[in-house]
């Protein structure tokens, strides 16, 4: 019970942190850093938005801190480590496909490209940091 607990509360704090960079990022650049999420919403930014990002984030947290309890012996490392590796694999994961399709598309901006690489890269891996803390706390 007490590892499941921990596994849940990971979660969320992974969530948290993801929300936190991406509404970091909206307001440094005043734009979505995913377009995707235009489609996935498709209404004006509100606060009813950032309460819906919110629980999305709380959500992949939660498959991430999964994710971590099932591969943690396989990651390299120990503690954080495994939990930086974890955050950078995902990211790797997470970017690779949409990417290459903006590239191949033709519809890539340096914007989302920065923006993808920068905020994508520190929010999965401070999302996978926080997971290994709590989840071997």
């Amino acid at each position: 019970m007490d590892k499941f607990f921990r596994l849940i509360l990971a979660g969320i704090v992974a969530g948290f942190v993801l929300f936190l960079v991406a509404t970091l990022a909206y307001k440094y650049n005043n734009q979505l850093s995913d377009p995707s999420l235009r489609y996935l919403f498709r209404e004006n930014i509100s606060m009813k938005w950032f309460y819906k990002l919110l629980f999305l984030n709380i959500g992949m947290g939660m498959v991430m801190a999964a994710f971590y309890s099932v591969i943690t012996n396989g990651l390299p490392g120990n503690g954080v480590v495994k939990g930086i590796f974890m955050g950078f694999m995902i990211w790797f994961l997470l970017i690779t496909q949409p990417l290459i399709t903006l590239i191949l598309a033709g519809t890539l901006t340096q914007g989302l490209l920065v923006s993808w690489l920068a905020q994508g890269l520190v929010s999965y891996v401070a999302a996978g940091i926080c997971i290994s803390v709590v989840y071997k706390a």
